[in-house]
Formats: structure tokens, C-alpha cells, sequence
């Protein structure tokens, strides 16, 4: 049976991931505390509150870290998936599952509308049942 729906919707997922949270995290992994002073401390304000600068820019990079880990784990998983979905669409479907948790641990439930996209796949490789002219 073809899992052709699988692999795009996975695809499409892992491409929304990285554009997403490695393009945030590219950006802050890259920027200088001067910049992190003048354009993200007056946004993030509410999340840094009374911390001193060098604290708020300390965790906004380690947030930038965690956020091209996720990416980058999300992009493993689901490169292992889309290998296996054909032959094994029940191990594929656990490894979606794991892209959507990873997703949601890694961004702290931020990014949970794109995790929200690899469960849709886990559902459609677990539950499709192959049709008889397979």
C-alpha cells in the first residue's frame, strides 16, 4: 500500500518545523546582547520581567538552543519514518508520535499546532487499512 499521504503531510510538517523554530533560532543563536537589548528585551518583557539583561539574554539564547534541537530531532525521526511507513506503518506511526512529543517538550508546548500535524500522521499510519487491490 502507498503511504504517499503520509510522506507529504510529514514533509510539509518537518518543513513548517524548520522554517519555523530553526529560523527563531537561527536568529537568536546569531544575535548580540546590543540587538537582544533593542529588539527582542522590549517583546519578551513580560517573560523577563525584574531578571537583570544578561539573564534574560542568557535564557532567550538557551530557549534558541532548545528550539534547533527540536528542530533538528523532529527532522531524524521523521526521515526514519518516511524511510519505514511503507514496510512498517505501525513503527512509522511511533516515530510521528515521537516527532509530535519532541515537538511539544522541545518548544514547551509553544509549537503545538505543528505537533499537532505529526499525531494526524501517527492516526493515518496506525489506523488506514490497506485497500484489497494491494
Amino acid at each position: 500500500m502507498s503511504r504517499r499521504p503520509e510522506k507529504i503531510i510529514s514533509i510539509l510538517g518537518v518543513l513548517l518545523v524548520l522554517i519555523f523554530l530553526g529560523g527563531f533560532s537561527l536568529t537568536i543563536i546569531n544575535i548580540t546582547f546590543d540587538q537582544y537589548q533593542e529588539i527582542i528585551a522590549p517583546i519578551f518583557q513580560d517573560i523577563t520581567g525584574n531578571m537583570p539583561a544578561s539573564e534574560g539574554f542568557q535564557t532567550v539564547k538557551t530557549l534558541g538552543a532548545w528550539f534547533a534541537l527540536t528542530a533538528f530531532v523532529t527532522l531524524i525521526l521523521v526521515a526514519i519514518g518516511n524511510l519505514a511507513v511503507d514496510k512498517y506503518p505501525k513503527r512509522a506511526g511511533i516515530l510521528y508520535a515521537a516527532s509530535g512529543i519532541a515537538i511539544l517538550l522541545g518548544s514547551q508546548r509553544v509549537a503545538y499546532p505543528l505537533a499537532f500535524i505529526f499525531f494526524v500522521v501517527t492516526a493515518m499510519s496506525l489506523l488506514r487499512k490497506e485497500s484489497i487491490e494491494d
